[in-house]
């Protein structure tokens, strides 16, 4: 168990490192940060938020307290996880992708995303919010000036129930409070 977990890190260390490193110097720094972070975890298991804001801080950088915020809306807080995120890894209440490449390995019968673990599911957020972000700059010609310009603009692809969208209102000023 415990080495095809440290052979699914390095995978995953690799193809982060060849996607967005631009030279060698930046790869070994990047090396040292994703190892850093990912130390210890185990990708089985849902850590805590605590946990996931210092991951999604590597991984998501401006986005992470976005991240935080819809992941304690859709699948909870630390101990309270929804079925979908204790048995799919899915903590953002993603449905399965059908045209943009994922990190999904299939999809329920109700078509959320299923995922491999935690990690994956956050590595793949990061993959809908650059084509969101991108959407926004090409609708409004500038990039997103914060997390409740992108919550609003987000806000009926996401999700379309006016409840979300005040949760995440409350939600998103305790993650940026809470992990300043």
């Amino acid at each position: 168990m415990k080495v095809s977990r440290y052979i699914l890190i390095s995978i995953l260390l690799i193809y982060t490192i060849d996607c967005q490193a631009a030279s060698h110097s930046d790869t070994a720094a990047k090396s040292t940060d994703t190892v850093d972070v990912l130390k210890g975890l185990d990708l089985k298991r849902v850590p805590s938020v605590d946990t996931l804001y210092r991951v999604a801080k590597k991984y998501l950088g401006k986005w992470a307290h976005l991240f935080l915020a819809i992941k304690i809306e859709e699948s909870g807080n630390n101990g309270h996880y929804s079925w979908l995120s204790v048995n799919h890894y899915n903590l953002c209440g993603m449905r399965f992708p059908r045209s943009r490449r994922t990190y999904a390995t299939g999809s329920t019968n109700t078509n959320y995303a299923i995922y491999r673990n935690w990690f994956e599911c956050m590595l793949d957020f990061k993959i809908y919010l650059d084509i969101i972000e991108r959407k926004f700059v090409e609708k409004h010609k500038r990039s997103p000036k914060d997390d409740v310009e992108m919550i609003n603009f987000m806000f009926n692809s996401f999700n379309h129930f006016d409840k979300w969208k005040k949760d995440m209102m409350v939600l998103i000023k305790y993650v940026k409070k809470k992990y300043k």
